[in-house]
């Protein structure tokens, strides 16, 4: 129904389900693969949720990993299969989720030293369920290892950084649909810059709404009568908005983990969460201050002053 509707006003292009590749910004992917494995030890016991068809610990190259996703491997592929990349790295598919709790998919608690996953956080209905989950399944000294898209470089530039009342009130509201309203400012606000969906430090080419106001209006509506899950980035973080979200829940006692490393990449950042770790070492104030700095940070064309 959603890529229906999108199609009928003619948007170009779309974030919904895009393949990986199409939104971030180019960067070696050896380079991308090395520097996310050196924030952590993957040679123990790990679980990769939504490796698709880029797993960063393929079974082949001898990781000890289970595969999380929201299809089988068989489907992964059907969905894959003309979309320009290489379906022969999509693996078995260990446990399938239907988007509710990873917990429950997985059966058993404590059982990983490490859980990685990559431009998966942004796409949950509840973050801090997601979270929760991953704290229960690892082990007393396990890492959740994320890689997170940055909003100033991407298709989510013109939309405003999620809180924490954001993430509790999805937690509250115990929420198993995007809202009728994440849906409508998915489709309204997403921007493409010189006509792409992700961009470079420093580029200052020109910014454009994907879709008209219509199609998000049609769109609200039409999911208001009849709700379905539909894939979206319904989270929008800078590096310091996401670390700022971590420190909060932690220390108002939702969240066992607290923050281990951060490193900014290209067009995203890695973050690593755990039991015992130290946090930010950044007061509240920085990082709300740095959230601010960062925002000011996506570069505005004088003509579009």
């Amino acid at each position: 129904m959603l890529e229906n509707l999108l199609a009928r006003w003619g948007r170009a292009s779309t974030t919904l389900n895009a393949p990986y590749e199409q939104l971030v910004a180019p960067v070696a992917p050896r380079d991308r693969r090395e520097q996310f494995l050196s924030l952590f030890d993957p040679s123990g016991h790990g679980l990769e949720i939504g490796a698709s068809f880029n797993p960063l610990l393929p079974k082949a190259d001898g990781y000890d990993v289970k595969v999380l996703d929201h299809a089988t491997a068989e489907e992964l592929v059907r969905k894959y299969k003309n979309a320009g990349v290489d379906v022969r790295k999509i693996e078995t598919v260990d446990y399938v989720t239907d988007g509710g709790s990873l917990l429950n998919a997985v059966g058993q608690e404590g059982c990983f030293d490490f859980i990685v996953a990559s431009h998966v956080v942004e796409h949950t209905v509840s973050f801090l369920g997601f979270l929760q989950d991953c704290e229960r399944l690892l082990t007393p000294k396990g890492v959740l290892v994320l890689a997170v898209p940055d909003k100033r470089f991407s298709f989510d530039a013109l939309r405003p950084t999620s809180s924490t009342g954001d993430v509790l009130q999805a937690h509250l509201e115990q929420r198993k649909l995007h809202s009728p309203g994440a849906l409508f400012d998915e489709v309204a606000y997403n921007c493409l810059r010189t006509g792409a969906l992700s961009w470079g430090r420093g580029d200052e080419g020109p910014l454009a709404f994907a879709a008209p106001l219509q199609a998000a209006k049609d769109i609200f509506e039409a999911t208001s009568r009849d709700p379905a899950f539909h894939d979206i980035h319904a989270w929008q973080f800078t590096p310091s908005s996401f670390r700022l979200i971590v420190n909060d829940l932690h220390e108002i006692g939702y969240l066992g983990l607290r923050e281990d490393r951060a490193v900014e990449g290209n067009g995203e950042f890695f973050i690593t969460l755990a039991r015992g770790a130290t946090g930010s070492g950044l007061s509240r104030l920085q990082l709300a201050q740095g959230v601010i700095a960062e925002s000011r940070e996506i570069k505005v064309p004088a003509s579009d002053h």
